[in-house]
């Protein structure tokens, strides 16, 4: 067993933690456990803060645990890492970044080596960069969830690789659960089901799970619920180690009608959607109803429900059925491609590429107007960045299949929130406009030709000006060329011979095999 350090800061919260008893094992067990693991290992130490209820708890455990100790043993730091994804429920982001600033603000007072840090993902790879910008289609749970890796996971390791040296793996403290849901059990279990403390798969950080065991009555008992006014003197009901009331955070929960648990940090891109637990992206599709933010709704926050109904709108377009009216025939490579996997000549099934770009401007001015309706009525809401709009911006002009030649963007912006909240500088890559685009409309409906195709060979001269060498040019052409140009029907027409053939050769190999074993049975039968 090992020793509970009990250094006079803890004095406090003595009685609730040596009366307690979680998961069948005694409160001041697992803070000394966690006590041991702190002065044992050489590592930073990183606690996974979501602003929900489990992380919330391995929260007060490391205050329970660093409390204790002496400030002679407060060796490590302990980082509290917040994800940002910049599409957070604004009520729920609102909260959280009060909690952080009360935590650092105790820390600090105390002497605890505690930091808070606030991580977000990179500008080109946020959620409206990559749905308006590129045109992905809305991430949904059957195929292209491409959200969870590019705004939960990346911003994470990138944070890791930038704060720490190689020598430096941090111990990341997570507060799942296998009481969450079945699928998080199964993750528990194959992740942190051994003797070791730790999942150490992952060579950039070890993880720990010291509330794995946990039950969800037990979270909210060590955040205060079942503690009577005067029964531990020191201790008020609901109160925090960092000197914050949780009693918001149960409001917020009960705000939300849902039972099962919040989003901590997302292990692997299979991970369950935020969406269908407490807290997430309010733009979160992976899931068919987000139950947070619709109970928000139900309890009084209406503001939000142009919010919930643009997320509808959004997950509504992932629907099989309606695919083809708003994304476009071609993928982002200029090919029209054909899905993997079909067998039968006739069953030709083509995938469809992004979404259509003047549907991309809809949207956007769509999401700047609800923003700016927001907070004129008094709600303090950021639904888009400064920087995610240059980078939409930079995307469009550059789209691989229609370029934005009027470079829209500013005019849509300015049509919102009027002239000069917003420097947008001038493009000095290209001087082609709106106008030049009209002319090889018009010039390649004379000539027969593709005005796309024209465009992209324009712009890759472009590019390439005032070079000295400008080695590979034939090879980028020749990229160009080999794309699915014209029309959409020639370019299915063609996907569907070449499809043709290929069944047509599968089943010439298939014959061949099949009189090759007859023939190989036929001479083990001779000799």
């Amino acid at each position: 067993m090992n020793d509970f350090f009990q250094y006079e800061d803890i004095s406090g919260y003595l009685d609730f933690i040596n009366d307690q008893i979680f998961a069948g094992r005694p409160l001041n067990e697992q803070v000394a456990e966690l006590q041991y693991l702190y002065l044992e290992e050489e590592q930073p130490w990183v606690v996974a803060f979501s602003g929900g209820k489990d992380s919330t708890a391995i929260l007060t455990l490391m205050f329970f645990a660093l409390l204790g100790l002496s400030p002679e043993q407060r060796k490590h730091k302990v980082y509290v890492v917040f994800c940002d994804t910049l599409a957070e429920v604004p009520t729920y982001l609102s909260k959280t970044l009060r909690t952080l600033k009360a935590v650092q603000r105790t820390a600090t007072l105390l002497d605890l080596p505690i930091e808070t840090k606030i991580i977000k993902p990179k500008t080109q790879d946020t959620f409206w960069a990559r749905l308006l910008g590129r045109g992905y289609p809305a991430p949904n749970l059957r195929l292209n969830r491409w959200c969870t890796e590019k705004i939960k996971l990346n911003p994470f390791k990138h944070f890791a690789q930038m704060q720490f040296t190689g020598d430096e793996s941090p111990i990341v403290m997570i507060g799942s659960r296998s009481a969450e849901s079945v699928n998080r059990q199964a993750i528990i279990e194959k992740y942190h089901s051994g003797e070791s403390y730790f999942d150490d798969t992952d060579p950039s950080y070890r993880r720990y799970a010291p509330i794995k065991d946990w039950g969800v009555n037990e979270v909210w008992h060590i955040l205060g619920q079942r503690i009577a006014p005067g029964q531990y003197e020191d201790m008020e009901p609901w109160e925090s180690p960092w000197g914050t009331s949780n009693i918001g955070l149960v409001e917020l929960y009960d705000s939300t009608n849902s039972t099962s648990g919040e989003c901590p940090l997302v292990e692997t891109a299979s991970s369950p959607g935020c969406g269908k637990s407490r807290f997430g992206c309010w733009t979160c599709t992976v899931v068919t109803k987000d139950k947070a933010i619709d109970g928000l709704i139900a309890n009084g926050e209406t503001w939000l429900e142009p919010l919930a109904k643009f997320r509808n709108f959004l997950h509504s377009t992932t629907e099989p059925s309606v695919k083809k009216l708003y994304r476009q025939d071609r993928r982002r490579d200029g090919k029209v491609s054909v899905k993997h996997g079909l067998q039968e000549e006739k069953e030709v099934e083509f995938i469809q590429g992004p979404y259509f770009l003047h549907l991309r401007k809809e949207w956007l001015a769509h999401l700047l107007n609800m923003e700016k309706d927001l907070n004129l009525a008094g709600h303090e809401a950021s639904l888009i960045t400064e920087d995610e709009l240059h980078e939409i911006r930079y995307q469009w002009r550059n789209d691989p299949l229609t370029p934005d030649w009027a470079d829209e963007l500013p005019a849509i912006y300015a049509s919102v929130y009027g002239e000069n909240k917003i420097t947008f500088p001038k493009d000095d890559v290209s001087n082609f406009g709106e106008l030049e685009a009209s002319i090889i409309d018009q010039l390649a409906l004379q000539h027969d030709a593709s005005p796309d195709l024209v465009r992209k060979l324009i712009e890759l001269e472009v590019s390439l000006s005032g070079l000295g060498k400008r080695q590979g040019l034939f090879k980028r052409i020749d990229r160009i060329l080999a794309q699915d140009w014209g029309s959409v029907d020639h370019a299915k027409s063609k996907r569907e011979n070449e499809k043709a053939i290929h069944f047509a050769l599968t089943q010439d190999l298939t014959d061949i095999d099949a009189e090759l074993d007859g023939i190989s049975a036929m001479l083990n039968k001779e000799f």
